[in-house]
C-alpha cells in the first residue's frame, strides 16, 4: 500500500550508481560522530497538553553544512504496541547554530507512506544546507515503531491505519513542543511540509496546531476515503474496507473522516488566505485525483493559487523535484531574521559537490530544454569491458540538442562503424557511408509516429529530475556514499566514490590539475567497467546551425520523412528499453 511511491526505473549500473540509488535506497545507515556527552536528556516544560516530558539526544552526525541530531521522545498517545509509543526523529541543524545571534524558523517534514525516508531526508538536508533547521519523525507503525508483520499490515487493518494518522496528527503537536523548546529555534515561525500522505497528515496537523505558521502541501488532497478507493496502490486497503460489515464499514469511514484534511480545512483557512499555505500538485495525478486536490484548495480558499506541475503524475513528479525543493526553501526562508540572508553563496567545491555537480549536469542534459540560442553538448569516448577486462564496446560519441528541437547523435563504433542521426529540418540518418535524408513531403505519412513519445519523455524527465534532485542535498549523498581522493603521479586529482552498503559499484572522477574540470569518469560494477573520457560536457553552450547539419556521405538517398520517423522511433524504443531494463 503506497500513496506515494517513486518507482525505481531500472537502469544500467552506471546510471543507477550515479543517481537513482541516492533517491530510492532505503537500506543505507546513518553514521554518527563520536560525542562523549551523548546521550543526554533535555526537559520540555511548555507543552500543548500541559504535560511536561523529556526528549533524548542519542547521537549526532556531521554532514556538509549541517549536523543531524537523532532524537527520541514519548508519544502523547499510548497504543497497544510498546515500540509505537516512542517517537524517533532526526533534527537537522545548520552549522554554527550554537552561535546564532537570532533564532531561526524551523520546518517539520513528513514522510511518504511506503516507509522510504530518503525523500524526506533530502528535503530536510536541503533546508538545513540553506540555513533553515528541519526535523523529520517517523509516523506511527513505521520503521522501528512497526509491528513484527511490518508497516504493510496496515493495508489489512483500516482501523489501525486511521488510528495511525490520528496519532501522527497529535505527534506533530508534540514535535512542535520539542522545536519550540530549543533556543536556536524561533517558535513564532514554525512550519510544516509533506509529500503525498505526508501532505495529508501535515494539513490536519497544521490545522490543529496554531503554532505552525506556514504549511507547504505537495501532492496532497482532501477526501481521504475517495483517494483510498481510487488509487491502485491502495486497492488492498480499499478491498478490506469494502469487505467489512455495514456497521464496521461505517465506523472505519467515520475514523477516516476524522483524519481527513477537509474536516480541518476551516481552521487553516485564515493562514491559507494570507499566503502562508501553499499547495503543489501534479496536473495528471493518478493517485490523488485532481478533484480531491481542488476540493481541499477550495476549502482552504486558495483554489486559484495551486501550483500545478503540468504533464506530470504522482510518481513522475520527481521530474520537478529540484524546482519543488527550491520552492520549499524560498517559501520557509521568508521567515529568516532580517539580519540573515538565505544561504545562496557557494563555497569552493568539496569532493562531494564536484561529484554532485557532474550528476546535475547529466540531469540537465537529459531533462532540461536549452535556452534560446543555446544547446547542450556532450563529446566523449566510451569504453565498456567485462569483469576480466575484455572489451565489450567502444565508441566515440557526440551529442547535441538545442531549444528548437534539433539534435545530433554521432557515434563511431568498432562494431558497426559510424552511425549518426539528426532531427530538425530535414531529418537524416547516416549508416555505412549512406545518408538517408528525409523529404519535406509528408503526404501519406499522417500515421508516422513522433520521434519520442510523451511516455518516453516523461521517463526521461523523471530520471533527469531524480539525478538533479540528488545534487541538491549533499548530506543525503554522504549518508549513502563514502568519498575520498588521491593525487596521481601527474598531479591530477582522483575522487573515489563507494557505496556504504558494501555493494561493488565504484565511481572515480579524474580531474584536471585545476581541480575544477572532470576529464574522465570511471565506473565499476560486479560484472564490468566503463570509462568515459570527456572532451566536452556543457549545458547551455552557444549554438550554431553547423552543429546540426547532416554529415557528408558517399551516397545520399532521399526517403520519406515518415519512414525516418518510424526508424527513429524504433531506435528510441530500443534505447528506452535498454534504459529501463
Amino acid at each position: 500500500m503506497r500513496l506515494c511511491r517513486f518507482h525505481s526505473l531500472r537502469m544500467p549500473h552506471a546510471a543507477f550508481f550515479l543517481g537513482l540509488s541516492l533517491i530510492l535506497s532505503s537500506s543505507a545507515g546513518v553514521f554518527a560522530a563520536e560525542n562523549t556527552a551523548l546521550p543526554k536528556e533535555i526537559a520540555v516544560a511548555d507543552t500543548f497538553d500541559g504535560k511536561p516530558f523529556s526528549y533524548r539526544v542519542n547521537s549526532v552526525a556531521a554532514m556538509s553544512g549541517f549536523s543531524v541530531h537523532y532524537l527520541t521522545y514519548p508519544s502523547p498517545v499510548v497504543s497497544e504496541l510498546p515500540q509505537n509509543n516512542t517517537i524517533p526523529a532526526e533534527l537537522y541543524l545548520p552549522d554554527g547554530y550554537e552561535t546564532w545571534e537570532s533564532p531561526r524558523p524551523a520546518v517539520i517534514c513528513m514522510h511518504i507512506l511506503d516507509g522510504n525516508f530518503q525523500l524526506v531526508r533530502m528535503t530536510c538536508s536541503m533546508l538545513a544546507s540553506r540555513g533553515i533547521p528541519a526535523l523529520m519523525f517517523k509516523l506511527p507503525y513505521y520503521g522501528e515503531r512497526s509491528p513484527k508483520e511490518g508497516t504493510r499490515a496496515l493495508a489489512q487493518q483500516p482501523a489501525r491505519f486511521a488510528a495511525a494518522l490520528a496519532q501522527g496528527r497529535i505527534e506533530i503537536r508534540r514535535t512542535v513542543d520539542v522545536l519550540a523548546s530549543r533556543p536556536e529555534i524561533d517558535k513564532q515561525h514554525l512550519g510544516i511540509t509533506g509529500i503525498s500522505l505526508g501532505a495529508i497528515v501535515a494539513a490536519t496537523g497544521a490545522a490543529e496546531e496554531p503554532r505552525l505558521r506556514r504549511a507547504m502541501l505537495v501532492l496532497g488532497g482532501g477526501d481521504l476515503l475517495k483517494i483510498i478507493h481510487h488509487a491502485e496502490e491502495t486497492s488492498g486497503l480499499s478491498a478490506t474496507i469494502r469487505g467489512l460489515s455495514p456497521a464496521e464499514q461505517k465506523k472505519v469511514e467515520e475514523a477516516l473522516g476524522d483524519v481527513d484534511p477537509l474536516t480541518y480545512a476551516a481552521k487553516l483557512r485564515d493562514r491559507a488566505r494570507q499566503g502562508l499555505v501553499v499547495m503543489v500538485n501534479a496536473a495528471e495525478d493518478n493517485v490523488v485525483p485532481r478533484e480531491c486536490t481542488e476540493q481541499l484548495a477550495a476549502a482552504l480558499g486558495i483554489a486559484d493559487r495551486v501550483v500545478w506541475l503540468e504533464g506530470l503524475g504522482h510518481y513522475t513528479a520527481m521530474a520537478a523535484m529540484p524546482e519543488t525543493l527550491e520552492r520549499t526553501v524560498q517559501f520557509f526562508g521568508q521567515d529568516l531574521p532580517s539580519d540573515v540572508r538565505l544561504s545562496m553563496e557557494k563555497a569552493p567545491p568539496s569532493n562531494v559537490q564536484i561529484a554532485l555537480e557532474l550528476i546535475q549536469r547529466a540531469g540537465t542534459i537529459l531533462g532540461d530544454t536549452p535556452g534560446e540560442g543555446r544547446c547542450h553538448v556532450l563529446d566523449a569516448t566510451v569504453k565498456v569491458t567485462d569483469a576480466k577486462n575484455k572489451e565489450l564496446f567502444a565508441a566515440g560519441v557526440f551529442f547535441a540538442r538545442d531549444a528548437y528541437g534539433r539534435f545530433k547523435l554521432d557515434a563511431q563504433t568498432d562494431l558497426v562503424g559510424r552511425l549518426a542521426l539528426g532531427g530538425g529540418s530535414p531529418l537524416w540518418f547516416l549508416a555505412k557511408e549512406t545518408l538517408l535524408e528525409g523529404t519535406d513531403d509528408t503526404s501519406g505519412d499522417e500515421q508516422a509516429p513522433e520521434l519520442v513519445n510523451d511516455a518516453d519523455l516523461t521517463k526521461i524527465r523523471t530520471v533527469a529530475g531524480a539525478l538533479k534532485a540528488a545534487t541538491m542535498a549533499p548530506g543525503i549523498f554522504e549518508q549513502l556514499f563514502a568519498v575520498t581522493d588521491e593525487t596521481a603521479d601527474d598531479g591530477r586529482t582522483m575522487i573515489h566514490v563507494a557505496r556504504r552498503d558494501g555493494s561493488p559499484e565504484r565511481l572515480r572522477l579524474v580531474l584536471d590539475k585545476d581541480r575544477k574540470t572532470v576529464r574522465e569518469v570511471q565506473v565499476e560494477w560486479r560484472d564490468g567497467r566503463a570509462a568515459v573520457q570527456i572532451r566536452a560536457f556543457q549545458t547551455n553552450a552557444p549554438s550554431h546551425d553547423g552543429l546540426f547539419r547532416p554529415l557528408a556521405a558517399e551516397r545520399v538517398q532521399e526517403v520519406s520523412s515518415g519512414d525516418l520517423r518510424r526508424m527513429f522511433r524504433a531506435v528510441a524504443d530500443f534505447g528506452m528499453q535498454r534504459l529501463t531494463q
